[in-house]
């Protein structure tokens, strides 16, 4: 039997704030949302797996109860659903797997602009600017750029090679412990997604990164594991976040 493997990017997290690690209210809704959308696709015998970061922590909690509440519910049958499915999937609890965290993007800043070691720093710089979010993007893909180069390897506890091995280790083994399960539902963040569906493609490494800008909080990429190995079907899927204006967001 197929198993499909699910990767999840969590929802909005709190970009400025002190903490981003943490959804927005607007991630939480995007988290929503998703779930509603698979609900369909979930079976009582699925598996989730969750990196080890607070975003992909609430985005399962999110995602998973929403799987279970249906519309047509009464109000304690609803309310019951949406405890099992913060619980996880049936009788199956999210396990933590931090190999699916994402890179240490304070560090890859650091390197590029040692000032903006000082996250208070950087947030002033960029209020400063008449658009702070296409301000850090600039900034953060020339950071990106140096990190992934190969020039300075050296310079990082964690280089692009062993980020994206433990990202791929990481799939091969969701794969593993999928067992007979038809789904195993993993919330992530996009560098790892792109590093193993660079990976899958047999990519070079600069198009992990133009891979990673085009991924939407809250999408659904799908990786199928059969007899033949692992294969992409989708990628960054987000239909789920058309019902209005201002629900896609990339940060």
């Amino acid at each position: 039997m197929t198993t499909t493997l699910h990767l999840i990017r969590h929802g909005q997290a709190a970009f400025g704030a002190a903490d981003y690690d943490q959804l927005s209210d607007l991630g939480r809704e995007q988290s929503r949302l998703l779930g509603a959308a698979l609900a369909p696709l979930a079976g009582e015998g699925d598996l989730a797996i969750c990196g080890g970061m607070r975003r992909h922590r609430e985005t399962a909690e999110e995602c998973l109860a929403a799987m279970f509440v249906r519309d047509d519910m009464p109000a304690a049958a609803r309310a019951s659903a949406s405890r099992a499915g913060e619980r996880g999937i049936g009788r199956n609890a999210p396990t933590c797997d931090e190999r699916w965290n994402e890179f240490d993007h304070v560090q890859i800043l650091a390197r590029h602009r040692p000032e903006y070691a000082d996250h208070a720093r950087l947030s002033a710089d960029l209020r400063a600017q008449s658009d702070p979010h296409r301000a850090f993007q600039t900034l953060f893909a020339a950071a990106m750029q140096r990190w992934a180069g190969g020039e300075f390897d050296g310079d990082y506890d964690e280089p692009w090679p062993a980020f994206r091995a433990r990202c791929t280790a990481a799939l091969q083994a969701a794969a593993a412990q999928a067992g007979g399960a038809r789904n195993v539902w993993i919330f992530t963040s996009g560098g790892p997604i792109a590093a193993v569906v660079q990976s899958l493609l047999d990519a070079p490494d600069a198009q992990a990164l133009r891979l990673s800008w085009t991924l939407v909080n809250a999408s659904h990429t799908q990786v199928h594991a059969a007899r033949g190995g692992l294969r992409l079907s989708t990628f960054n899927g987000h239909a789920h976040l058309h019902a209005r204006d201002g629900l896609i967001t990339y940060r």
